[in-house]
């Protein structure tokens, strides 16, 4: 069976590169970035931070940009829509910010109408939130970037945490971040860049080089089994039925994309570390639908 070919973007001006965000200062010692736990996600303020991770790999996203984050300079002025203004106004009044203000261009909200570029009328308003974009790395993306890559210092209550320390608090953050770092892991070892599939019904999507150069080639669904072949509920988020996987085939195929199961082989002891990936057996299924008119043999 002839694998998909990942299908590139057209007109991509940046340029591409390194796969991983490893950068060597002038003494020879690994750059380390600075980020933070809040519970929730791993954050990343510094503005030279977010831009070294977002190009050398895409790790993370953007919590103001819809796809890649605006570096812009100071003397540049934000445009922002009319509902972006009036959450920013309604978070800076309720939790009583007091900051310099800035000016934004407001334009409105609704960009479904075909008359819409003919009749904007493009306003200035004062800003007074403040809000920085920052970079917001997935658990996955942080535990990578702090175990294995080793350029991520991420603090909790004030402190950088450890390694183990991180493990116990994205297990508890995220019920299923045990299995969904083993394959997190696996397909970045495989030189994926890997992004959350939740858009189209699944765990992952699997991009090559990058979100803005190719469009994303697989939509991965996570099964996990005991070592006798027994699927493990608890451990699963969907149903894993023949509807639904063909539902969920049919959907792929309509956005132009590839479903692959990785169905993971749990170990009996259900307490995994970080140390005992090797000892968890990966298999992949690619998932395609028959179709008999295509797959009819010559039968004169």
């Amino acid at each position: 069976m002839e694998l998909p070919q990942p299908k590139p973007k057209k007109n991509c001006r940046l340029a591409r590169d390194l796969p991983l965000p490893i950068v060597f200062k002038k003494d020879g010692t690994l750059k380390t970035f600075a980020a933070c736990f809040n519970g929730f996600s791993v954050t990343v303020a510094n503005p030279e931070d977010m831009k070294t991770l977002i190009s050398k790999g895409y790790f993370g996203k953007a919590n103001l940009s819809r796809s890649h984050p605006q570096f812009s300079r100071g003397d540049n002025i934000q445009i922002v829509r009319q509902r972006q203004l009036t959450v920013r106004k309604a978070c800076s009044e309720q939790f009583a910010i007091k900051m310099k203000p800035e000016k934004v261009i407001v334009v409105p909200d609704s960009d479904s109408e075909n008359d819409y570029f003919t009749n904007l009328r493009p306003k200035y308003a004062i800003d007074n939130s403040c809000l920085k974009e920052e970079l917001w790395l997935g658990l996955e993306e942080a535990f990578f970037l702090t175990s294995v890559v080793k350029c991520l210092n991420v603090s909790f209550e004030g402190e950088i945490a450890s390694i183990e320390k991180l493990w116990g608090l994205f297990q508890n953050a995220q019920p299923n971040f045990t299995r969904n770092y083993v394959v997190y892991f696996y397909y970045r070892c495989k030189n994926w860049v890997v992004k959350p599939g939740i858009k189209f019904g699944g765990d992952f999507m699997l991009y090559k080089e990058g979100p803005p150069f190719y469009h994303s080639t697989y939509i991965v669904v996570i099964d996990v089994v005991d070592t006798a072949g027994k699927r493990i509920e608890s451990l699963t988020n969907r149903s894993m039925d023949n509807i639904s996987i063909l539902g969920l085939n049919r959907l792929c195929e309509t956005a132009g994309k590839d479903l692959l199961i990785c169905r993971l082989k749990w170990p009996q002891n259900s307490a995994v570390t970080y140390e005992d990936l090797t000892n968890i057996e990966i298999q992949e299924i690619l998932v395609k639908r028959w179709i008999a008119s295509q797959e009819r043999g010559d039968t004169a």
